[in-house]
């Protein structure tokens, strides 16, 4: 049973990147993320320094996608985070065109299934409490990484060292790693419709601690700023997008950067 308390609200946001990508970051995402956090009343926590973080990461995992997630390990273990905070966890590579929505989860973990049909990690929000602390303990599990990080996925590439914190969701919400059909269309959202990796909870477990919102909070493609190649979850008008996600160096590609085209992209967004 989980007791309905209120406590801090935390954003948190790391960036950590060469010095041409940083600077895009400090001068247009950070600003946005601030304003964000004033008006949903966050504590804004950002991360832009390799050496804050460096030791408590690397030396249980190379891939720095799991920083989050090992983040909130430590904090939990060391009480700085405590039954009844939120956290809301945005990448760097994220840009908020519509600020009305908060992003703090109904239940105990929400994140969105995103443009390319993945049940993404890009933002998430986590309800501090038992269900998820143990959570947590259970995607940076040492024992779970070990045994299934050999795993490959339909290219063949690694899917543990590729998407980290992301594979071990699937994992242990027993998610098929690949679908062309939207995971809003398949029962339970895909939940334990693969066994493989011995998932941990039951579809109404899920139901009942997880909140899934639309793509219109991760929108991962879009015509004419990426190739589209995955754009299963398709949205057509820009006024529906509330988070755009520029994943896969779409913001900042040496090109993006070497033209100044970033700026257009970003106010197109800012304008909508």
């Amino acid at each position: 049973m989980l007791i309905d308390m209120v406590g801090r609200k935390i954003l948190l946001v790391v960036a950590i990147y060469p010095e041409k990508i940083q600077k895009i970051f400090n001068e247009f995402i950070s600003p946005r993320n601030k304003e964000y956090a004033l008006k949903h009343n966050y504590e804004y926590i950002e991360i832009t320094d390799k050496k804050q973080i460096k030791k408590k990461i690397q030396q249980r995992r190379e891939n720095p996608s799991w920083t989050n997630f090992l983040l909130y390990d430590d904090w939990i273990d060391n009480g700085e985070i405590n039954n009844g905070d939120i956290i809301v966890t945005l990448d760097a590579d994220m840009y908020m065109v519509n600020m009305d929505h908060d992003f703090a989860t109904n239940k105990s973990f929400t994140y969105s299934i995103d443009s390319g049909n993945t049940h993404c990690m890009g933002w998430h929000s986590i309800k501090i409490n038992e269900w998820s602390k143990q959570l947590v303990k259970n995607i940076v599990s040492d024992e779970r990484y070990e045994k299934f990080k050999h795993l490959t996925n339909h290219d063949g590439l690694s899917f543990w060292g590729i998407w980290s914190e992301q594979a071990s969701w699937y994992s242990l919400a027993g998610i098929t790693m690949h679908s062309d059909i939207p995971y809003f269309q398949i029962k339970d959202f895909g939940w334990n419709s693969d066994s493989q990796q011995d998932p941990q909870y039951t579809p109404r477990e899920l139901y009942e601690h997880v909140e899934i919102k639309h793509t219109k909070y991760n929108v991962t493609e879009w015509p004419g700023e990426s190739n589209c190649d995955y754009n299963i979850n398709k949205l057509s008008n820009p006024k529906d997008v509330i988070l755009r996600h520029f994943v896969s160096g779409q913001l900042w590609n040496d090109q993006m950067i070497d033209s100044g085209n970033y700026i257009n992209l970003i106010n197109r967004w800012k304008h909508v």
